[in-house]
C-alpha cells in the first residue's frame, strides 16, 4: 500500500513538473491559434449553409410562383380537341424561362408533355404522383443535391384534378458556382490563419511581457537582497500583482532583520552573563590571599550570573516552542476562574514583598478551551511584569469576565508606565524599555514577547494601554471554543 502511494507521488510530481515545462506563450499561441481556425471553420458552414438555403427558398418560390401560370397553360391545353403548337410554345417558353424541366402526366399516368422530349407518350407510375393525383396530397416538394422537383395538381374549370405536373429545377450551375465559392473561401480561410497566427504570435508575446520583466527582476534578486519590484510599464492587473508581491518581501526582509537581530540579542544576552562571570573569576585569580568574605561575594555574584543563563536559556526554549503554533496546543477544557486563582496565589508573596496590593474581581463562572499550562504562563507573565515594574506599595488589579463567544482578562498596575513611543515595540524580543531597570528585576526582555505568542496561538488578541507615572493596562481577549 505504501508502494502504492509513493508510485502515485511519482506520477504527481511527474505531472506538475510536466506542466511546469510548457511555456505560457505556446500556450496562448496554441489557444489563439485554435479560436482562428475555429472561428474561420464556423464562419465558412454557416455561410455556406445560408447559401444553401437560400437558393432553395428562391428556387421553391420560383416553382411555386409560376405553379399557376403553368395550371392555365396545361388547362389550355385540355380544353382543346387537339394541343396546338402555339400552347406547346408557351409551355415551352414557361420552362425556358425558369431553367426547368416541365413534365405533365395525365389521369391514365401517361405522360403527354415532356419539355426535354425524352419521355413523351411513356406512363410513369410515382407513388407521389398517385396521391397527389388521387387528392391524398396537396403538393409534393422533393429536393437534393443535384435537383429541387415540384408535383401539384392541375386542377381544371370545374374543380377536378385532370392532370399532374412535376416542375424539375437543376442545381449544376448553383453547385458549380458553390465550389468556386469554396475555393475562394479556403484561399480566405488560409489568409485569415496567417493573420490569426501573426496576431496570435504577438498577443502571446505582449500577455507575458509582464511576467518576463517580473522575472528579469527577480533575478537580479537571487542573492538574498529583496527590493522592491519596479511596475512602471506593466499592466495594471500586473502592477497590483507586484504591489501584493512587494508586500510579500518586505515582510520577509523584516523578518530577515529581525532574525538578525533576536539572533544578535541572543549572542549579546548570553554572552553578558558568561563574561561578567569571566571577570569575577580573573579578579580572584589575579589576587593573593583573597579574604574568605570576598570570596564568597564573588562567588554569589557568579551563581547570580549563571541563574540568569540559565533564566534565558530557558526563555529561549519557551519561546521556540510558543513559535511552532497551535499544533503544539495541548488544548483541554479548563475553570478560568479557579486557574486564576492559583496564578494569583502563587504570585502574592512576591507583591508583598514590595507591599504590592493584587486584587482579583470575577464578574461570572468561565470555562474555556485552552492549553493550560502555556495559557497559565502567559497570564503570570503579565502579572509579574505589572510587579516588576510596579512601585513599592503600589496595587495590581487583575479582572475576569466573558461573553457568549470570548473571555476577558484585564491587569492593570500603578507602575511606572510606558512612554508612547516604546508602547508598539514592547512585545519584540529581547526589548526593554528601561535596560538598568530590567537588569535590577531580573528580566530577560522575552516575557511579553511568550505571552504574545501564546495567545495568538489560542486565536486570541493582546492589547496594551500605558501612561507614563499612571501604569499600564494589558486586555487579553481569548475565544471560549478552540477552532482548530
Amino acid at each position: 500500500m505504501k508502494k502504492d502511494r509513493n508510485d502515485d507521488l511519482k506520477k504527481t510530481n511527474i505531472m506538475i513538473h510536466g506542466k511546469q515545462h510548457i511555456r505560457l506563450q505556446t500556450v496562448l499561441f496554441l489557444i489563439i491559434v485554435l479560436l482562428v481556425f475555429l472561428v474561420a471553420i464556423g464562419m465558412r458552414t454557416v455561410f455556406f449553409n445560408l447559401l444553401v438555403k437560400n437558393e432553395y427558398r428562391d428556387v421553391e418560390k420560383l416553382l411555386r410562383n409560376n405553379s399557376k401560370n403553368l395550371e392555365y397553360l396545361v388547362n389550355d391545353i385540355n380544353s382543346e380537341a387537339e394541343g396546338t403548337s402555339q400552347t406547346y410554345q408557351g409551355v415551352d417558353t414557361l420552362a425556358y424561362s425558369m431553367s426547368a424541366r416541365i413534365i405533365i402526366v395525365n389521369t391514365d399516368y401517361n405522360v403527354i408533355y415532356d419539355s426535354f422530349r425524352l419521355m413523351r407518350d411513356t406512363y410513369i407510375m410515382d407513388n407521389d404522383i398517385h396521391r397527389i393525383m388521387s387528392g391524398d396530397e396537396a403538393e409534393k416538394m422533393v429536393a437534393d443535391a443535384a435537383s429541387i422537383e415540384y408535383m401539384f395538381p392541375v386542377v381544371n374549370r370545374e374543380g377536378y384534378t385532370d392532370d399532374v405536373a412535376v416542375v424539375a429545377v437543376s442545381l449544376k450551375d448553383f453547385n458549380d458556382n458553390k465550389i468556386y465559392l469554396e475555393y475562394r473561401a479556403n484561399i480566405l480561410i488560409c489568409i485569415f490563419l496567417v493573420l490569426g497566427v501573426i496576431a496570435a504570435v504577438v498577443i502571446s508575446y505582449t500577455a507575458i511581457r509582464d511576467t518576463r520583466e517580473i522575472r528579469r527582476q527577480l533575478l537580479n534578486m537571487k542573492d538574498g537582497f529583496l527590493g522592491q519590484l519596479q511596475k512602471a510599464g506593466l499592466w495594471k492587473e500586473t502592477g497590483m500583482v507586484v504591489d501584493n508581491m512587494n508586500g510579500i518581501f518586505a515582510k520577509a526582509q523584516l523578518l530577515e532583520e529581525s532574525r538578525q537581530e533576536f539572533v544578535s540579542n541572543v549572542s549579546h544576552e548570553l554572552k553578558t552573563p558568561i563574561t561578567s562571570m569571566k571577570v569575577l573569576s580573573e579578579s580572584i585569580l589575579m589576587q593573593e590571599n583573597v579574604p574568605v568574605e570576598t570570596y564568597r561575594e564573588f562567588m554569589n555574584d557568579i551563581v547570580l550570573e549563571i541563574d540568569r543563563e540559565a533564566q534565558i536559556i530557558s526563555d529561549l526554549l519557551t519561546l521556540v516552542k510558543t513559535d511552532k503554533g497551535s499544533d503544539s496546543l495541548n488544548i483541554e477544557r479548563v475553570d478560568i476562574n479557579e486557574l486564576m486563582e492559583v496564578i494569583l496565589k502563587r504570585l502574592t508573596p512576591l507583591a508583598e514583598k514590595r507591599n504590592i496590593e493584587i486584587t482579583f474581581e470575577s464578574f461570572r463562572e468561565v470555562s474555556a478551551d485552552i492549553d493550560k499550562v502555556k495559557f497559565t504562563l502567559a497570564i503570570s507573565n503579565l502579572i509579574e511584569n505589572g510587579i516588576k515594574y510596579n512601585v513599592d506599595g503600589g496595587w495590581i488589579r487583575v479582572s475576569l469576565n466573558a461573553d457568549h463567544k470570548n473571555l476577558y482578562i484585564k491587569v492593570a498596575d500603578s507602575g511606572v508606565g510606558i512612554p508612547e513611543d516604546c508602547v508598539e515595540h514592547i512585545f519584540e524580543r529581547f526589548y526593554r524599555v528601561d535596560k538598568a531597570r530590567s537588569r535590577d528585576t531580573g528580566g530577560t526582555g522575552l516575557g511579553l514577547a511568550i505571552s504574545k505568542n501564546i495567545i495568538v496561538m489560542h486565536k486570541g488578541i493582546i492589547n496594551v494601554y500605558s501612561e507614563p507615572g499612571k501604569g499600564t493596562t494589558f486586555t487579553v481577549r481569548v475565544p471560549m471554543n478552540y477552532v482548530n
